[in-house]
């Protein structure tokens, strides 16, 4: 069986995000993001600087695929401080090994992907 890989790469300007507060931009959060996504990113004092990171996560995601998908379908979480990437419309045909990091006014996100099925 031949092992197919991809990468995607994003970075996102923190900026973007703290110029779009949640309080004020819930609509415009809740077409990027999951609800689970939103409370995990709103429990942190600096909360831009989460979505800024979970986004680079999702394009760097979209990148990496050889398929279209939205970002509502991309789920991400956290285990021991490491980026978890699950796709809700393509269960268990793709894995993903994935780095996020912030460094001041940027959030930078790598995913490799493998093709399963």
């Amino acid at each position: 069986m031949i092992k197919r890989f991809n990468i995607g790469i994003d970075i996102v300007k923190v900026k973007k995000f703290e110029d779009k507060p949640f309080s004020k931009n819930k609509i415009f959060y809740k077409k990027i993001f999951l609800e689970s996504e939103i409370r995990y990113c709103l429990k942190y004092k600096n909360s831009a600087e989460r979505f800024a990171g979970k986004f680079a996560l999702k394009e760097a995601v979209i990148k990496s695929l050889d398929k279209k998908i939205n970002f509502s379908e991309i789920e991400t979480s956290h285990l021991k401080s490491k980026p978890i990437v699950n796709l809700k419309k393509f269960d268990g045909k793709y894995d993903f090994i994935s780095s996020l990091s912030h460094e001041k006014d940027f959030s930078i996100a790598v995913v490799i992907c493998q093709k399963i099925k």
